[in-house]
Protein backbone atom coordinates (compact mmCIF):
# COMPACT_ATOMS: atom_id res chain seq x y z
CA UNK A 1 0.00 0.00 0.00
CA UNK A 2 1.28 3.46 -0.89
CA UNK A 3 2.10 5.85 1.20
CA UNK A 4 0.10 8.44 2.25
CA UNK A 5 1.51 11.84 1.77
CA UNK A 6 -1.11 14.71 1.95
CA UNK A 7 -4.51 14.05 3.41
CA UNK A 8 -8.03 16.17 4.32
CA UNK A 9 -10.87 15.40 5.81
CA UNK A 10 -14.00 17.42 6.26
CA UNK A 11 -11.65 20.51 5.59
CA UNK A 12 -12.53 23.53 5.41
CA UNK A 13 -10.65 27.14 5.23
CA UNK A 14 -11.68 30.44 6.09
CA UNK A 15 -9.60 33.64 5.85
CA UNK A 16 -9.28 35.82 8.34
CA UNK A 17 -12.46 39.00 8.25
CA UNK A 18 -14.37 36.92 5.43
CA UNK A 19 -17.94 36.18 5.41
CA UNK A 20 -17.39 33.05 2.99
CA UNK A 21 -15.37 29.94 3.22
CA UNK A 22 -12.82 29.69 0.37
CA UNK A 23 -12.89 26.22 0.89
CA UNK A 24 -15.53 24.04 2.25
CA UNK A 25 -15.58 19.94 3.11
CA UNK A 26 -12.91 18.97 1.48
CA UNK A 27 -11.93 14.99 1.70
CA UNK A 28 -9.02 13.80 -0.44
CA UNK A 29 -5.82 11.65 -0.03
CA UNK A 30 -2.66 11.80 -2.30
CA UNK A 31 -0.45 9.08 -1.82
CA UNK A 32 3.05 8.45 -2.94
CA UNK A 33 4.22 8.12 -6.81
CA UNK A 34 0.40 9.58 -7.24
CA UNK A 35 -0.34 11.57 -10.56
CA UNK A 36 -3.09 14.37 -9.94
CA UNK A 37 -4.57 17.30 -12.33
CA UNK A 38 -6.51 19.61 -10.49
CA UNK A 39 -8.78 22.22 -12.46
CA UNK A 40 -12.05 23.93 -12.38
CA UNK A 41 -13.54 26.98 -12.69
CA UNK A 42 -11.59 30.52 -12.53
CA UNK A 43 -11.54 31.53 -8.74
CA UNK A 44 -12.97 28.41 -7.56
CA UNK A 45 -10.20 27.74 -5.04
CA UNK A 46 -7.65 25.08 -6.90
CA UNK A 47 -5.13 27.21 -5.81
CA UNK A 48 -6.04 27.62 -2.50
CA UNK A 49 -6.28 24.15 -2.19
CA UNK A 50 -2.61 23.25 -3.37
CA UNK A 51 -1.28 26.00 -1.41
CA UNK A 52 -2.64 24.13 1.35
CA UNK A 53 -1.63 20.33 -0.26
CA UNK A 54 2.06 21.89 -0.23
CA UNK A 55 1.82 23.17 3.49
CA UNK A 56 1.81 26.87 2.50
CA UNK A 57 -1.61 28.27 3.95
CA UNK A 58 -0.54 30.83 6.76
CA UNK A 59 -2.11 30.06 9.83
CA UNK A 60 -2.19 33.60 10.88
CA UNK A 61 -4.42 34.75 8.25
CA UNK A 62 -6.90 31.77 8.32
CA UNK A 63 -9.15 29.80 10.19
CA UNK A 64 -9.46 26.23 9.53
CA UNK A 65 -12.15 23.29 10.55
CA UNK A 66 -11.68 19.52 10.41
CA UNK A 67 -8.64 18.07 9.37
CA UNK A 68 -5.42 18.38 7.39
CA UNK A 69 -2.22 16.14 7.49
CA UNK A 70 0.99 16.34 5.76
CA UNK A 71 3.63 13.59 5.68
CA UNK A 72 5.49 14.50 3.47
CA UNK A 73 9.39 14.61 3.83
CA UNK A 74 9.74 17.43 0.80
CA UNK A 75 7.50 19.63 -0.87
CA UNK A 76 8.26 21.64 -4.23
CA UNK A 77 5.71 24.72 -5.17
CA UNK A 78 5.94 26.34 -7.78
CA UNK A 79 3.05 28.85 -8.07
CA UNK A 80 1.35 30.90 -10.86
CA UNK A 81 3.19 34.50 -10.93
CA UNK A 82 7.18 34.68 -11.38
CA UNK A 83 8.00 37.40 -9.99
CA UNK A 84 6.73 36.28 -6.81
CA UNK A 85 8.85 33.68 -6.93
CA UNK A 86 12.32 34.64 -7.93
CA UNK A 87 14.48 35.92 -5.00
CA UNK A 88 18.43 35.63 -5.69
CA UNK A 89 19.80 38.17 -8.43
CA UNK A 90 21.24 35.12 -10.69
CA UNK A 91 20.33 32.32 -12.43
CA UNK A 92 22.92 30.54 -10.50
CA UNK A 93 22.41 31.29 -7.15
CA UNK A 94 18.78 30.63 -7.47
CA UNK A 95 18.97 26.90 -7.86
CA UNK A 96 21.95 26.56 -6.07
CA UNK A 97 19.91 28.03 -3.25
CA UNK A 98 17.93 24.44 -3.16
CA UNK A 99 20.68 21.87 -4.66
CA UNK A 100 23.12 23.03 -1.84
CA UNK A 101 20.44 21.99 0.67
CA UNK A 102 19.50 18.70 -1.46
CA UNK A 103 22.61 17.28 -1.37
CA UNK A 104 24.65 15.62 1.30
CA UNK A 105 28.12 15.88 -0.73
CA UNK A 106 29.06 19.46 -2.01
CA UNK A 107 31.09 18.25 -4.85
CA UNK A 108 27.68 16.80 -6.22
CA UNK A 109 25.68 20.75 -6.19
CA UNK A 110 27.14 21.59 -9.60
CA UNK A 111 25.96 19.00 -11.33
CA UNK A 112 22.40 18.89 -9.50
CA UNK A 113 21.93 22.50 -10.56
CA UNK A 114 22.48 21.96 -14.08
CA UNK A 115 20.63 19.18 -14.58
CA UNK A 116 17.70 20.78 -12.80
CA UNK A 117 18.53 24.29 -15.43
CA UNK A 118 18.50 21.11 -18.77
CA UNK A 119 15.66 19.48 -17.31
CA UNK A 120 13.54 22.52 -17.14
CA UNK A 121 14.78 23.78 -20.81
CA UNK A 122 16.22 26.62 -19.29
CA UNK A 123 19.22 28.26 -21.87
CA UNK A 124 20.04 31.40 -20.31
CA UNK A 125 23.85 31.53 -19.06
CA UNK A 126 24.10 30.51 -15.74
CA UNK A 127 25.38 33.67 -14.39
CA UNK A 128 22.56 35.67 -16.52
CA UNK A 129 20.56 38.21 -14.15
CA UNK A 130 17.47 37.27 -13.20
CA UNK A 131 16.31 40.91 -13.29
CA UNK A 132 16.81 40.64 -17.25
CA UNK A 133 14.53 37.32 -17.76
CA UNK A 134 10.98 37.78 -19.51
CA UNK A 135 8.23 36.05 -17.74
CA UNK A 136 8.91 32.76 -18.82
CA UNK A 137 11.82 32.89 -18.66
CA UNK A 138 11.51 33.25 -14.61
CA UNK A 139 9.07 30.83 -14.79
CA UNK A 140 11.17 27.79 -16.07
CA UNK A 141 13.93 28.67 -13.29
CA UNK A 142 11.40 28.68 -10.66
CA UNK A 143 10.50 25.14 -12.19
CA UNK A 144 14.60 23.71 -12.06
CA UNK A 145 14.49 25.50 -8.17
CA UNK A 146 12.06 23.31 -7.43
CA UNK A 147 13.32 20.09 -9.43
CA UNK A 148 16.47 20.71 -7.97
CA UNK A 149 15.59 19.39 -4.40
CA UNK A 150 14.14 16.02 -5.94
CA UNK A 151 10.91 16.11 -3.82
CA UNK A 152 8.38 13.73 -2.42
CA UNK A 153 5.96 15.86 -3.61
CA UNK A 154 5.79 18.31 -6.83
CA UNK A 155 2.80 21.02 -6.73
CA UNK A 156 2.82 23.13 -9.82
CA UNK A 157 0.04 25.42 -9.86
CA UNK A 158 -0.26 26.53 -13.85
CA UNK A 159 3.26 26.36 -14.29
CA UNK A 160 3.36 26.69 -18.35
CA UNK A 161 0.36 29.74 -18.66
CA UNK A 162 3.52 31.83 -19.23
CA UNK A 163 4.95 29.78 -21.64
CA UNK A 164 5.07 29.24 -25.03
CA UNK A 165 4.58 25.90 -27.08
CA UNK A 166 7.87 24.56 -27.47
CA UNK A 167 8.51 25.24 -23.43
CA UNK A 168 5.19 24.39 -22.47
CA UNK A 169 6.53 20.66 -24.05
CA UNK A 170 10.06 21.00 -22.69
CA UNK A 171 9.09 21.96 -19.23
CA UNK A 172 5.26 18.89 -19.40
CA UNK A 173 8.88 16.52 -20.41
CA UNK A 174 11.10 17.29 -17.40
CA UNK A 175 8.02 17.05 -15.00
CA UNK A 176 7.86 13.83 -16.53
CA UNK A 177 11.02 12.82 -16.14
CA UNK A 178 11.40 13.71 -12.67
CA UNK A 179 8.36 12.02 -11.31
CA UNK A 180 9.42 9.20 -13.20
CA UNK A 181 12.98 8.95 -11.93
CA UNK A 182 11.99 9.61 -8.43
CA UNK A 183 8.65 8.39 -8.10
CA UNK A 184 7.62 11.73 -6.86
CA UNK A 185 4.04 12.25 -6.21
CA UNK A 186 2.72 14.87 -8.39
CA UNK A 187 -0.29 17.51 -8.18
CA UNK A 188 -0.82 20.61 -11.01
CA UNK A 189 -3.41 22.51 -11.16
CA UNK A 190 -4.39 23.20 -15.14
CA UNK A 191 -7.10 24.48 -16.98
CA UNK A 192 -6.46 22.45 -19.87
CA UNK A 193 -5.90 18.75 -20.06
CA UNK A 194 -4.29 18.46 -23.12
CA UNK A 195 -1.02 18.56 -22.25
CA UNK A 196 -1.32 16.87 -19.45
CA UNK A 197 -3.19 14.33 -20.62
CA UNK A 198 -0.91 10.90 -20.87
CA UNK A 199 1.10 12.20 -17.67
CA UNK A 200 -1.93 11.91 -14.85
CA UNK A 201 -3.75 9.78 -13.73
CA UNK A 202 -6.33 11.54 -11.52
CA UNK A 203 -8.45 14.51 -11.79
CA UNK A 204 -9.83 16.47 -9.02
CA UNK A 205 -12.15 19.43 -10.16
CA UNK A 206 -12.47 22.04 -7.60
CA UNK A 207 -15.82 24.70 -8.08
CA UNK A 208 -17.10 27.05 -5.59
CA UNK A 209 -15.08 26.00 -2.99
CA UNK A 210 -15.91 22.27 -3.18
CA UNK A 211 -14.53 19.47 -5.17
CA UNK A 212 -17.34 18.77 -7.78
CA UNK A 213 -15.64 15.76 -9.66
CA UNK A 214 -12.55 13.16 -8.31
CA UNK A 215 -11.89 10.26 -9.96
CA UNK A 216 -9.71 8.73 -12.54
CA UNK A 217 -8.78 10.66 -15.65
CA UNK A 218 -10.06 8.58 -18.55
CA UNK A 219 -13.08 7.65 -17.14
CA UNK A 220 -14.07 11.17 -15.78
CA UNK A 221 -13.26 12.17 -19.47
CA UNK A 222 -15.48 9.50 -20.81
CA UNK A 223 -18.09 9.25 -18.55
CA UNK A 224 -18.72 12.88 -17.43
CA UNK A 225 -17.84 14.94 -20.58
CA UNK A 226 -20.69 17.02 -20.22
CA UNK A 227 -20.27 18.33 -16.79
CA UNK A 228 -16.62 19.01 -17.33
CA UNK A 229 -17.73 21.31 -20.19
CA UNK A 230 -20.43 22.81 -17.88
CA UNK A 231 -17.90 23.50 -15.30
CA UNK A 232 -15.53 25.73 -17.72
CA UNK A 233 -12.90 22.92 -18.29
CA UNK A 234 -11.26 23.02 -21.25
CA UNK A 235 -12.18 19.74 -22.37
CA UNK A 236 -9.60 18.25 -25.27
CA UNK A 237 -11.05 18.56 -28.49
CA UNK A 238 -14.04 20.47 -27.45
CA UNK A 239 -13.13 24.42 -28.39
CA UNK A 240 -12.66 25.57 -31.87
CA UNK A 241 -11.53 28.93 -32.99
CA UNK A 242 -14.25 31.53 -34.55
CA UNK A 243 -12.53 33.97 -37.10
CA UNK A 244 -12.79 37.59 -35.78
CA UNK A 245 -14.89 39.71 -37.47
CA UNK A 246 -13.52 42.20 -41.11
CA UNK A 247 -12.33 45.46 -39.97
CA UNK A 248 -13.38 48.62 -41.24
CA UNK A 249 -11.68 50.02 -44.15
CA UNK A 250 -10.44 53.21 -44.08
CA UNK A 251 -10.28 53.69 -40.36
CA UNK A 252 -8.08 55.87 -38.90
CA UNK A 253 -4.54 55.00 -37.68
CA UNK A 254 -3.73 55.26 -34.25
CA UNK A 255 -0.63 54.16 -33.65
CA UNK A 256 2.48 54.05 -36.16
CA UNK A 257 6.20 52.75 -35.14
CA UNK A 258 8.90 53.43 -37.34
CA UNK A 259 12.58 51.38 -36.96
CA UNK A 260 11.46 50.64 -33.12
CA UNK A 261 14.53 48.83 -31.30
CA UNK A 262 13.43 47.63 -27.25
CA UNK A 263 15.45 46.57 -24.43
CA UNK A 264 14.15 45.45 -21.12
CA UNK A 265 16.94 47.08 -19.15
CA UNK A 266 20.52 48.25 -19.24
CA UNK A 267 22.70 45.41 -20.21
CA UNK A 268 19.47 42.68 -21.45
CA UNK A 269 19.60 41.68 -24.99
CA UNK A 270 17.60 44.15 -27.48
CA UNK A 271 15.15 43.55 -30.47
CA UNK A 272 13.97 44.62 -33.88
CA UNK A 273 10.30 45.28 -33.69
CA UNK A 274 8.68 45.49 -37.29
CA UNK A 275 6.73 48.70 -38.83
CA UNK A 276 3.04 48.45 -37.20
CA UNK A 277 0.82 50.79 -38.46
CA UNK A 278 -2.68 50.01 -35.82
CA UNK A 279 -6.14 51.52 -37.00
CA UNK A 280 -8.93 51.84 -35.37
CA UNK A 281 -11.20 48.51 -34.64
CA UNK A 282 -8.44 46.73 -35.02
CA UNK A 283 -6.25 44.10 -33.02
CA UNK A 284 -2.85 43.21 -33.66
CA UNK A 285 -1.13 39.86 -31.65
CA UNK A 286 2.73 39.51 -30.81
CA UNK A 287 4.06 36.34 -30.76
CA UNK A 288 7.32 34.60 -30.14
CA UNK A 289 9.09 32.48 -27.74
CA UNK A 290 9.63 33.19 -24.06
CA UNK A 291 12.24 35.90 -24.34
CA UNK A 292 11.83 37.24 -27.92
CA UNK A 293 10.80 40.83 -26.14
CA UNK A 294 6.89 40.51 -26.43
CA UNK A 295 6.58 42.49 -22.92
CA UNK A 296 9.25 44.80 -23.68
CA UNK A 297 7.29 45.88 -27.27
CA UNK A 298 4.46 46.18 -25.33
CA UNK A 299 5.55 48.41 -22.46
CA UNK A 300 7.32 50.73 -25.53
CA UNK A 301 4.26 50.90 -27.16
CA UNK A 302 2.14 51.87 -24.20
CA UNK A 303 4.27 54.64 -23.25
CA UNK A 304 5.62 53.21 -20.67
CA UNK A 305 9.22 53.06 -21.14
CA UNK A 306 11.28 54.47 -23.79
CA UNK A 307 12.44 52.68 -26.69
CA UNK A 308 16.17 52.16 -27.41
CA UNK A 309 15.63 53.94 -30.66
CA UNK A 310 12.78 54.69 -33.46
CA UNK A 311 9.98 56.06 -32.87
CA UNK A 312 6.49 55.73 -31.89
CA UNK A 313 3.37 58.07 -32.92
CA UNK A 314 -0.23 58.01 -31.25
CA UNK A 315 -2.77 59.54 -33.59
CA UNK A 316 -0.18 60.90 -36.08
CA UNK A 317 0.97 62.88 -33.01
CA UNK A 318 4.46 64.52 -32.66
CA UNK A 319 4.75 63.82 -28.69
CA UNK A 320 6.25 60.42 -27.95
CA UNK A 321 4.04 58.27 -25.85
CA UNK A 322 6.86 58.02 -22.87
CA UNK A 323 7.40 61.61 -22.86
CA UNK A 324 3.02 62.03 -22.54
CA UNK A 325 2.32 63.27 -18.74
CA UNK A 326 0.38 59.47 -16.97
CA UNK A 327 -3.05 61.29 -16.74
CA UNK A 328 -3.56 61.86 -20.31
CA UNK A 329 -1.73 58.80 -21.47
CA UNK A 330 -4.54 56.46 -20.00
CA UNK A 331 -7.08 57.98 -21.98
CA UNK A 332 -5.13 57.23 -25.30
CA UNK A 333 -3.98 53.74 -24.61
CA UNK A 334 -4.25 51.72 -21.26
CA UNK A 335 -1.85 48.76 -20.44
CA UNK A 336 -2.60 45.48 -18.65
CA UNK A 337 0.42 43.88 -18.50
CA UNK A 338 1.66 40.35 -16.68
CA UNK A 339 1.58 40.77 -12.82
CA UNK A 340 -1.80 42.96 -13.15
CA UNK A 341 -1.82 42.85 -8.85
CA UNK A 342 0.70 46.06 -9.84
CA UNK A 343 -1.75 48.25 -11.09
CA UNK A 344 -4.54 47.96 -8.31
CA UNK A 345 -4.42 51.38 -6.59
CA UNK A 346 -8.29 50.88 -4.68
CA UNK A 347 -8.98 48.64 -0.74
CA UNK A 348 -12.09 46.57 -3.13
CA UNK A 349 -13.15 44.83 -6.06
CA UNK A 350 -15.71 47.22 -6.75
CA UNK A 351 -13.46 50.56 -6.83
CA UNK A 352 -11.09 49.48 -8.81
CA UNK A 353 -13.67 48.81 -12.05
CA UNK A 354 -17.79 49.83 -12.87
CA UNK A 355 -20.21 47.38 -12.15
CA UNK A 356 -21.24 46.49 -15.49
CA UNK A 357 -17.36 45.91 -16.94
CA UNK A 358 -17.04 43.68 -14.13
CA UNK A 359 -20.28 41.58 -15.24
CA UNK A 360 -19.05 41.40 -19.10
CA UNK A 361 -15.90 39.64 -17.86
CA UNK A 362 -17.71 37.05 -15.63
CA UNK A 363 -17.00 39.22 -12.28
CA UNK A 364 -19.70 39.37 -10.24
CA UNK A 365 -20.88 39.35 -6.48
CA UNK A 366 -17.53 40.25 -5.46
CA UNK A 367 -17.50 43.79 -4.76
CA UNK A 368 -16.29 44.51 -1.15
CA UNK A 369 -13.33 41.83 -1.52
CA UNK A 370 -9.64 43.01 -2.03
CA UNK A 371 -8.15 42.83 -5.46
CA UNK A 372 -4.80 40.73 -4.41
CA UNK A 373 -7.74 38.36 -2.89
CA UNK A 374 -9.08 37.09 -6.10
CA UNK A 375 -7.70 34.08 -8.14
CA UNK A 376 -4.85 34.88 -10.68
CA UNK A 377 -7.52 34.55 -13.77
CA UNK A 378 -9.62 36.64 -12.13
CA UNK A 379 -7.10 39.68 -10.77
CA UNK A 380 -6.48 39.52 -14.84
CA UNK A 381 -9.91 40.22 -16.05
CA UNK A 382 -10.50 42.94 -13.24
CA UNK A 383 -7.22 44.46 -14.38
CA UNK A 384 -8.63 44.36 -17.82
CA UNK A 385 -12.14 45.47 -16.93
CA UNK A 386 -10.49 48.64 -15.13
CA UNK A 387 -8.70 49.57 -18.29
CA UNK A 388 -11.59 49.29 -20.50
CA UNK A 389 -13.52 51.41 -18.03
CA UNK A 390 -11.31 54.11 -19.12
CA UNK A 391 -12.48 53.80 -22.54
CA UNK A 392 -8.89 54.22 -24.21
CA UNK A 393 -8.06 54.33 -27.49
CA UNK A 394 -5.91 51.44 -27.73
CA UNK A 395 -5.53 48.64 -25.24
CA UNK A 396 -2.06 46.54 -24.53
CA UNK A 397 -2.90 43.35 -22.96
CA UNK A 398 0.28 40.91 -21.98
CA UNK A 399 -1.06 37.21 -21.91
CA UNK A 400 -4.97 38.50 -21.43
CA UNK A 401 -6.34 34.91 -21.01
CA UNK A 402 -4.26 33.58 -18.36
CA UNK A 403 -5.66 31.50 -15.83
CA UNK A 404 -8.95 31.61 -17.51
CA UNK A 405 -11.21 28.62 -17.78
CA UNK A 406 -13.44 28.19 -20.86
CA UNK A 407 -16.80 29.72 -19.69
CA UNK A 408 -14.43 33.20 -18.69
CA UNK A 409 -12.29 32.48 -21.56
CA UNK A 410 -14.93 33.20 -23.98
CA UNK A 411 -16.60 36.31 -21.69
CA UNK A 412 -13.44 38.19 -22.01
CA UNK A 413 -13.32 37.25 -26.02
CA UNK A 414 -16.89 38.86 -26.68
CA UNK A 415 -16.05 41.81 -24.25
CA UNK A 416 -12.82 42.21 -26.21
CA UNK A 417 -14.89 42.07 -29.69
CA UNK A 418 -17.14 44.36 -28.12
CA UNK A 419 -14.14 46.92 -27.92
CA UNK A 420 -13.58 46.56 -31.11
CA UNK A 421 -16.62 46.52 -32.80
CA UNK A 422 -17.14 50.52 -30.81
CA UNK A 423 -13.70 51.75 -32.72
CA UNK A 424 -11.10 50.58 -30.03
CA UNK A 425 -7.91 49.03 -31.16
CA UNK A 426 -5.46 46.29 -29.62
CA UNK A 427 -2.30 44.95 -29.44
CA UNK A 428 -1.92 41.79 -27.47
CA UNK A 429 1.14 39.61 -26.16
CA UNK A 430 0.04 35.98 -26.13
CA UNK A 431 0.93 32.34 -26.28
CA UNK A 432 -2.81 31.28 -26.83
CA UNK A 433 -3.44 30.58 -30.09
CA UNK A 434 -6.73 30.26 -29.46
CA UNK A 435 -7.16 33.24 -28.80
CA UNK A 436 -4.80 34.66 -31.18
CA UNK A 437 -6.73 33.09 -34.26
CA UNK A 438 -10.30 34.35 -32.87
CA UNK A 439 -9.22 38.24 -32.08
CA UNK A 440 -6.63 39.27 -34.00
CA UNK A 441 -6.56 40.70 -37.76
CA UNK A 442 -3.09 40.33 -38.11
CA UNK A 443 0.12 38.87 -36.01
CA UNK A 444 3.61 40.37 -35.64
CA UNK A 445 5.99 37.28 -35.22
CA UNK A 446 9.08 38.39 -32.84
CA UNK A 447 12.31 37.06 -32.83
CA UNK A 448 15.08 39.22 -34.30
CA UNK A 449 17.65 40.34 -31.86
CA UNK A 450 20.36 42.47 -32.28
Amino acid sequence: MSRSLVSFKSWSLVFNGSDFETLRDISLKIVAGERVLITGPSGGGKSTLVRAIAGLVDTSTVQEYGNRTNRAKSVAYVGQEPDEQILFPTIRDEVAFVAETAVADPSEVEGRIREALDSAGVTNPIESSTGHLSGGEKQRVAIATAMASRPDLLVLDEPTASLDGISMETVRDAVHRVITESDSALVIVEHRIKLWRKLVDRIIVVADGRIAIDGPLDEVLATQRGALVALGVWVPGHSRATKPKARQRGAQTVLTTRKLVVCRAEGAKSFRLPALNLREGEAVAITGLNGAGKTTALRVLGGLIAPQSGTVEYLEQSVEPHRIPARALVNLASSVLQNPSYGFGNGTVGDEAPAHERAAVGLRGMDRRHPQSLSGGERRRLAIASALSREPRILLLDEPSFGQDAHSWHDLLDRLRDYLDAGGSIVLASHDQLLVRSLAHRVIHLGETL
